[in-house]
């Protein structure tokens, strides 16, 4: 029989010893699969983003290129009929005359006017006479020549325009020049290069003006490169915008044509009023919208979109690609829970293995490991028994509810929260629980949808007469297929807990107040200390960026109980009004070590121990009591020994008088520095602001008050 036990004895261990070395393996192995599923999220959403940068621009090239061959063909057709001679000497004639661009106009209409009774001919009187008459018999030939263009090119109008920027030759009535087209006209008479303005609309047309400068002709200019006149035409560009933004089945993304006008970018719309819509707070970057995450007027309810920019040769346009930014987060979403579900096979599978590996090294056959399965399974279902049991008399209240809000099971403690039998909630619409119970099972069953995964809320809600704290935790509800179906909510009443959580901080607020009165008691020059030092510490922190409650929190724990170990030294040492010796100096500093002695045991939940120890410490080493420096010395400590310094220079001592404010911060910035002077800093910043003053009015109010 002892021979069995010790047999026995020794197979438990050896089962044990493997269990807990496969229990390790596979903790490590679920380690290590974390690590990579993050590593792999972290890289795969990053190529996500690349690979939608890379489309996007291959699909902006796509369009640019088109659009570059539709302007190279619009500016080929200009240049060949710019180049006529015919009409370069014809402009450098009429430029050399500086005759008014009006009386050419004059001259052209009453040309037309003849032209109605045939015989009749125009007079040139007045000092421009002989220069007209000798240009005169020219301007039918050359407004045929600028009509015949637009009839074989297709533009709205051509004009041409002398350097002093005046239309003076026109097939129509002729445009009206504003002052922001004469800076067009004018850049591209002293840039000699062809120059497109900005899209507008016209009617229900978008158009497009194109300054083209016209030279002398060599044979009167041998350079070649004077300008003589300016050719202003103005071609529809509807029809192109429509083709290069037309989204098709193959395009992933939505396509626009930006223009840049006075440093601001617009987005060509033909449905805008405009015929461009504004874009506010995009800007180029080398001629190029960069990759990037904006808000986008196209978008409803001021939705951002990706989107990218590339430029157009010729034009002053860009080509945009955009995709919405719900989109990629969409995309982003399907990836993560795709890892996350690889994760948790992965491990699930690496859990058998070793389940299956445990089982083998302990030696079972077979046979017994059917037979064992056979008794879990059997264990399986009377646990389920026990668990449908246990599951109908839990505290916590359950309920299964579809994603319309109809409820399908509900267990006894569910039904005692919404006061109705529990026999009679399957079926019953979510509304019929009352406006609190409603509201909360739509906002569950929202999550849910949103995220299709666990959700955690806290809750307070009506019941038996008062107000019950709740833990609701919802998960998704799968039907057989995988599909989403519903949501069930569980209620946990943590009403003792949350009480209990208030009455102990109470408690602990109590303790400090009496710990600093009590501190306050030893020496009446330490009264409001504490509370002064509090209060500026947390608005230096605020100040400096780190406002957050933990930091408050600490600062005020801290500085109210800074003075806690003064409790054990001798008062005479505390009121004494003269130097003190070596030895009474180095036994006043050990109220550091009384305060750490009394405050060791005591758990804030925050580093306010580290605080109160480090705060008399100095960044040039000179502190105490471990004569730490620099960084070593925490933040908290850093801003509690500035803000302690000051109030106490401030306030009056039994062995000195008070300090004025300029005394104080110059004292606070001695070199070589004793305090961190980032905070000093922030200090001096601080006292010229209106909180400062407030603060420095209220220590004087205090010292009246101590007086």
């Amino acid at each position: 029989m002892a021979s069995q036990d010790s047999h026995f004895s020794g197979a438990t261990r050896r089962n044990r010893r493997a269990a807990l070395f496969l229990v390790a393996l596979f903790a490590l192995s679920v380690g290590v699969i974390c690590y990579g599923a993050h590593w792999y999220h972290a890289n795969s959403r990053a190529q996500l983003l690349r690979e939608t940068t890379q489309s996007m621009d291959a699909q902006a090239y796509s369009k640019a290129a088109l659009l570059t061959v539709w302007a190279g063909n619009l500016v080929d057709q200009i240049h060949a009929f710019v180049s006529q001679d015919m009409l370069r000497l014809f402009a450098s004639e009429a430029n050399e005359t500086h005759i008014p661009a009006r009386e050419f106009l004059r001259l052209a209409q009453e040309q037309d006017k003849a032209s109605a009774h045939a015989g009749q001919s125009v007079s040139q009187d007045g000092e421009n006479g002989t220069a007209l008459g000798t240009l005169a018999p020219r301007l039918p030939l050359m407004r045929g020549l600028l009509k015949d263009f637009i009839d074989r090119t297709g533009f709205w109008d051509v004009c041409l325009v002398n350097t002093d920027l005046q239309v003076y030759l026109t097939p129509a009535a002729g445009p009206i020049i504003g002052d922001q087209d004469k800076a067009y006209l004018e850049q591209a008479l002293q840039s000699k290069k062809p120059v497109f303005m900005p899209v507008r609309r016209v009617d229900a047309d978008l158009v497009m003006d194109v300054a083209f400068p016209v030279f002398a002709p060599l044979y009167v200019d041998s350079s070649g490169e004077r300008v003589v006149a300016i050719l202003l035409g103005t071609c529809n560009v509807l029809s192109v915008a429509r083709a290069a933004t037309r989204h098709t089945a193959d395009e992933a993304f939505d396509t626009a044509i930006l223009q840049h006008v006075g440093g601001q970018l617009q987005r060509i719309d033909p449905d805008a009023p405009q015929g461009y819509v504004d874009l506010p707070g995009w800007e180029l970057n080398e001629d190029r919208l960069s990759p990037a995450t904006r808000n986008d007027p196209r978008r409803q309810d001021g939705g951002k979109s990706y989107c990218l920019a590339r430029p157009v040769p010729y034009l002053p346009w860009l080509v945009e690609q955009s995709v919405s930014a719900e989109r990629l987060a969409v995309d982003e979403m399907t990836l993560r829970r795709n890892i996350l579900l690889f994760t948790a096979l992965t491990v699930a599978f690496i859990g058998v293995v070793l389940a299956a590996l445990w089982w083998a090294l302990v030696g079972r056959s077979e046979h017994a490991l059917a037979e064992e399965m056979r008794r879990l399974y059997f264990m399986v279902n009377q646990q389920k028994q026990i668990l449908d049991g246990v599951n109908a008399a839990l505290p916590a209240g359950v309920v299964l509810n579809d994603m319309n809000g109809v409820i399908f099971y509900a267990n006894q403690s569910f039904a005692a929260m919404c006061g109705h039998k529990v026999e009679s909630l399957p079926g019953q619409q979510h509304t019929a629980l009352g406006m609190e119970l409603a509201r909360s099972l739509v906002t569950h069953t929202l999550a849910v949808h949103g995220s299709g995964a666990r959700a955690d809320f806290t809750e307070t809600l009506s019941q038996g007469g008062g107000r019950h704290y709740y833990m609701a935790s919802c998960m998704p509800f799968h039907d057989g297929q995988g599909k989403l179906s519903g949501v069930v909510s569980v209620y946990n009443d943590v009403t003792a807990q949350a009480v209990a959580q208030q009455r102990a901080q109470h408690m602990i607020t109590q303790t400090v107040s009496a710990l600093v009165r009590a501190i306050e008691a030893v020496d009446a020059y330490l009264c409001g200390q504490s509370a002064l030092t509090a209060r500026l510490a947390e608005l230096l922190a605020s100040h400096l960026g780190r406002g957050d409650a933990a930091t408050l929190a600490t600062l005020r724990t801290a500085a109210s109980l800074s003075q806690v170990g003064m409790i054990r030294l001798p008062r005479s040492l505390l009121t004494k009004s003269g130097a003190l010796t070596p030895e009474e100096r180095k036994l006043l500093h050990r109220h550091v070590d009384y305060a750490r002695e009394v405050l060791e045991g005591i758990d804030f939940g925050l580093p306010v121990l580290e605080a109160i120890t480090q705060m008399y410490e100095r960044t040039d080493g000179s502190g105490y009591p471990a004569g730490l420096q620099g960084e070593t010395i925490c933040f908290n400590a850093r801003v509690l020994a500035v803000a302690n310094t000051f109030c106490a220079l401030m306030r009056p001592r039994s062995y000195r008088a008070e300090h004025s404010m300029e005394d104080a911060l110059r004292i606070l910035e001695e070199k070589p520095p004793k305090y961190d002077i980032v905070v000093v800093n922030a200090l001096r910043d601080l006292l010229e602001a209106e909180e400062g003053k407030a603060f420095v009015q209220l220590l004087h109010e205090d010292k009246e008050q101590a007086l």
